[in-house]
């Protein structure tokens, strides 16, 4: 199944949003009018939801799932009740318990390389607002950002800095995810540079997000190619951490 125009639209959207997501937190993520005003598409249906299934989501839903790649449509809420539609977790058969695999979905797709799907002409701020040149972003940012993290997890053998953990996949694939110490987006406005990363298991990933424990750069198992800035972790223990 290829994915139609505006299907890859609303993906390359859906990961720029990626940043600044913390999963399990539906608060973060996005709701369908913020989509349309976001991709300045018109409401052509009663519901805000019907209308963005008819302009991308359908499509991109339905691909993702043929895909075997991660449901990233679960990044789109309804404000009101902070969940995704019903068709959402239909679509992916029953779940034993849904909100924990929404999440998990939410977690793979932050690590995901979504670079070879997203649409290389899209922009996300459309043509008749005004904004300054930082807030301009493109998708060679996309690609960029994911090669850096992909980059610090395979510098660590695909292992948690924190535990040694590797996670065992299909077919002798190995994951782990990136996590950037001073976080990127608003308000603490981190650098995408590798020397804010480290690579971790979902677990610590948790725990970093909720400012549930402090880094402690001697611990962490190192690797070599770069060096992670004090700078950086004295921002996450001074400002993320929640003693």
């Amino acid at each position: 199944m290829q994915l139609d125009e505006q299907g890859k639209n609303l993906l390359s959207l859906l990961v720029l949003r990626l940043d600044d997501a913390v999963p399990g937190r539906p608060d973060t993520y996005i709701g369908y009018k913020d989509c349309h005003d976001l991709l300045n598409l018109p409401k052509i249906r009663e519901k805000w939801g019907e209308s963005l299934k008819a302009q991308g989501l359908n499509s991109l839903a339905a691909w993702t799932a043929e895909n075997n790649v991660p449901a990233i449509t679960g990044l789109i809420i309804d404000k009101s009740s902070l969940e995704p539609g019903p068709g959402y977790f239909s679509l992916f058969g029953e779940q034993i318990n849904p909100y924990q695999w929404w999440e998990s979905e939410v977690r793979r797709s932050k690590s995901y390389d979504w670079s070879s799907f997203v649409n290389e002409s899209f922009n996300l701020i459309p043509s008749d607002i005004d904004v300054p040149d930082r807030e301009d972003i493109v998708v060679s940012r996309i690609i960029r950002d994911t090669a850096l993290s992909q980059r610090v997890k395979r510098l660590n053998n695909y292992e948690c800095q924190f535990c040694g953990t590797s996670i065992e996949m299909p077919q002798g694939k190995k994951y782990a995810e990136a996590h950037h110490i001073k976080p990127l987006g608003s308000p603490h406005n981190g650098p995408d540079v590798v020397e804010n990363m480290v690579c971790v298991c979902p677990n610590h990933h948790a725990m970093l997000d909720y400012g549930a424990i402090t880094i402690d750069v001697t611990k962490l198992k190192s690797a070599g190619g770069y060096i992670i800035s004090n700078e950086f972790i004295q921002y996450h223990n001074e400002n993320i951490h929640k003693p």
